[in-house]
């Protein structure tokens, strides 16, 4: 069964997949998020920290985004993380939400546990290194020169019988171009 946060704090119970047409928060926002699942066959993943961005081209909860800063225009952006953008180093998260165009807003996990990250290997190993797909808004563990993603830890592995990876976020990034990942 797959998480179930809800922001908490600052901005109270606001289910973090909840997408609106009207901005509700400031952009850039950080909030705590706190998993909500009960039951027996629940396992709760306890908190993370997700970012109020504003859409672009986010088709799908679980895709993996940049989060583009406009300084002095626009405020926080989540835009799909694709290869060609392997050296930009704006903070990296898992859409929470359908952030499909620019007049919808939501979520984004940067930090804790998260259950619904899309992928575009048919498997991936636990503890793999984590880079840049060739799909855009999906991660994969095939490592090209100046993909790989810090910040991403794959606690189990994960399999082609599986509808999302499981990955624990911290605050990810683009390591650059380097002589070798």
């Amino acid at each position: 069964m797959a998480s179930s946060y809800v922001i908490d704090t600052p901005v109270g119970a606001t289910p973090v997949s909840q997408t609106d047409t009207v901005q509700r928060f400031d952009l850039g926002i950080e909030a705590r998020g706190v998993d909500r699942q009960t039951g027996k066959s629940s396992v709760n993943v306890g908190a993370g920290v997700f970012v109020y961005a504003r859409g672009s081209n986010v088709t799908a909860a679980g895709q993996f985004v940049h989060l583009s800063q406009s300084i002095g225009g626009g405020g926080q952006s989540a835009v799909l993380l694709a290869s060609a953008n392997s050296t930009c180093f704006w903070p990296i998260g898992v859409a929470a939400g359908n952030l499909s165009a620019t007049n919808v807003f939501g979520w984004v996990q940067v930090v804790g546990v998260c259950d619904y990250a899309l992928v575009s290997n048919t498997s991936v190993a636990a503890n793999a290194y984590i880079a840049l797909a060739s799909t855009a808004g999906q991660v994969g563990s095939v490592t090209a020169l100046g993909s790989r993603i810090a910040g991403i830890a794959v606690p189990v592995s994960f399999t082609s019988s599986q509808t999302s990876l499981t990955v624990l976020l911290n605050r990810p990034m683009i390591i650059g171009i380097t002589a070798s990942n």
